[in-house]
């Protein structure tokens, strides 16, 4: 709440956009060093370690708010969403299990899946 209020920057930002790029600025640094490099290897790598931060990050994320609505016996009307976001996990998961290096246009087909 103390950075919040320092910020002037509301609570609900900092503990859903704030934190997670806080969270994960060692592994951007150290995504970028990878990339730096530009061989194929290097740039595999960077993709595998960003890949398994965001399947952590979306798994930790769901886990938690299915808990917060179980525990506080909310209602639930989120099916559509959470089938659209899984379906995409899954999708990416299955696309990128077959692969090391990936051409542009997947990036492309990745960015148009999310929502």
């Amino acid at each position: 709440a103390s950075f919040s209020t320092a910020t002037k920057i509301p609570a609900f930002f900092v503990s859903f956009l704030v934190t997670p790029f806080a969270s994960n600025a060692s592994e951007l640094v150290s995504s970028l060093q990878f990339a730096k490099k530009k061989r194929i290897k290097n740039i595999s790598l960077t993709y595998s370690q960003v890949y398994g931060a965001v399947t952590m990050n979306n798994t930790m994320c769901l886990g938690l708010f299915l808990l917060v609505v179980w525990y506080r016996d909310l209602d639930w009307t989120f099916s559509s969403e959470v089938v659209t976001t899984m379906s995409c996990i899954f999708l990416f998961g299955a696309v990128t299990s077959t692969r090391l290096t990936f051409p542009l246009y997947w990036a492309l087909a990745s960015l148009a899946l999310l929502p």
